[in-house]
């Protein structure tokens, strides 16, 4: 099985991120031209309850009803904040489960998802829920339903528009919604990518890769977790594993034609993940190795970020190394890398056709350690990105520390502000992975999913949450 080498994985991920996040901390000399006053929040037992959710038990996808938000969510008086004061996190209550409640200090609309204590199935021993990661898109193709990944690695099915949840899915690993179906799901099970539709339960194979790699032993064709196929859903960027788990071979997968139309055996190499970008020109591949200062990999000698035609043909070292990132769409519809740049401690641009690195903004790690994830899955809002960001000081001493907050992608644009995370996270705790909020946001920007543990450091007991915005934010920015 695949999951004694994801647990795994999530210790190295978190050893990563520490480790990211020390070296940016030691080596930073920049500051930030912010205000530094601290905006008190009074402290609060009680966050503002909104009206609560109708419960719906016939929920189908083809069914028109109210929304969780539709009544709850009251955006008229609803002003963004993009300024840069350090916003207190206000100490209330757990919220309750699928009750509507207001953030005190952005204004936004939010609602507690998952209940850990009674959406599991009987057997299941997870003491956590969230969505999966932040470079993945959590809602269907019609956004109807929504999927939801348990402590212990399991899948949930959720209706998206009650908050109603529907049951386990019987799916392997990295499941992704088909970019047109809002019925079908597909995941890589060892070296097979599966279709499972949820309306009747069918499973079934829709490529062997095995059969791809004749008289060669595999143990998995996947992303490793953190990639996704292009928006249209068409093309995949996959790396091929032999059985000790290291990468042998890039291959660009077509699910139109089924067939695999582009393959790079590799000598045996350590990549962190692989994906391509969301136009499918562009497979990206995160070597676990980063170049030494100055240097770039090449196809002789890869290291950081390797980016790849979509005939693998040509790969060109572009980031020597690279924090958490994700792609994503720039305003003219131009596809980028948004990510952390830990060698001049700021989030960075990288233009995946021209390599121009476009700074966006400075981080200050001059207080604290912080974490950072990015999701470009905004494809129908192009120009702006979702950042989320945990293991800040606390109390918070920049403005960036445990929140979630929009970036335009352009120099010197702006930033939105949106919530705080709530989630407590202790970089020196392995069970703190699960406490990072790994926010990601839907394809129209109007509906945001994390995780947070609500402070309760060092244990797996966290929910995932919803956050959802006019259509129009943007519109009302100033």
């Amino acid at each position: 099985m695949l999951w004694s080498p994801f647990r795994n994985w999530i210790v190295k991920c978190g050893l990563s991120l520490v480790s990211f996040t020390l070296i940016a901390s030691a080596c930073s000399s920049q500051t930030r031209d912010e205000a530094v006053t601290n905006i008190e929040v009074p402290n609060q037992t009680e966050i503002p309850l909104l009206h609560p959710i109708k419960p719906d038990q016939e929920s189908g996808p083809q069914a028109v009803r109210e929304t969780w938000y539709e009544e709850a969510c009251e955006y008229s008086q609803f002003t963004p904040i993009t300024d840069f004061e350090v916003r207190q996190i206000p100490a209330i209550s757990e919220p309750a489960p699928r009750v509507p409640f207001l953030d005190p200090v952005f204004g936004t609309c939010l609602v507690r998802v998952t209940d850990r204590s009674s959406d599991l199935e009987p057997g299941d021993s997870s003491q956590g829920m969230k969505n999966e990661y932040s470079r993945v898109q959590s809602f269907n193709a019609d956004e109807s339903r929504l999927l939801v990944f348990t402590t212990d690695g399991n899948w949930y099915l959720y209706d998206a528009r009650t908050l109603q949840p529907l049951g386990q899915l019987p799916v392997w690993h990295e499941p992704r919604w088909d970019a047109e179906d809002p019925d079908l799901l597909y995941y890589t099970e060892e070296t097979r990518l599966m279709s499972y539709q949820i309306s009747n339960g069918q499973q079934q194979v829709v490529h062997e890769f095995a059969d791809d790699f004749p008289g060669q032993s595999l143990a998995a064709v996947w992303t490793k977790y953190e990639g996704s196929p292009s928006m249209d859903g068409r093309y995949w960027g996959l790396m091929a594993e032999d059985q000790d788990w290291m990468t042998v071979a890039l291959l660009i997968y077509d699910l139109e034609s089924d067939g695999v139309v582009a393959m790079r055996k590799t000598p045996p190499a350590e990549i962190d993940s692989v994906t391509i970008s969301p136009l499918g020109n562009y497979l990206l591949a995160f070597y676990d190795n980063h170049c030494a200062d100055g240097h770039l990999g090449s196809d002789d000698s890869p290291c950081g970020l390797m980016v790849y035609d979509r005939n693998l043909a040509y790969g060109r070292g572009m980031l020597r190394i690279v924090g958490h990132s994700d792609a994503a769409l720039n305003a003219q519809g131009e596809e980028v890398l948004v990510y952390q740049d830990i060698d001049t401690d700021s989030i960075s641009m990288l233009d995946l056709s021209s390599g121009a690195i476009t700074p966006l903004w400075p981080i200050d790690f001059s207080k604290s350690a912080i974490g950072f994830h990015f999701s470009g899955q905004a494809f129908r809002m192009p120009g702006w990105v979702l950042v989320s960001t945990s293991n800040g000081a606390h109390p918070p001493s920049t403005w960036m520390d445990d929140q979630i907050f929009a970036v335009e992608l352009v120099e010197d644009g702006r930033a939105v502000r949106l919530a705080h995370t709530h989630s407590l996270y202790d970089e020196g705790i392995e069970h703190d992975y699960w406490a990072e909020p790994h926010a990601s946001v839907n394809r129209d920007f109007s509906q945001i999913v994390f995780t947070s543990n609500w402070g309760r450091s060092g244990t797996d007991d966290v929910d995932m949450y919803m956050l959802k915005l006019p259509t129009n934010w943007v519109l009302l920015l100033h």
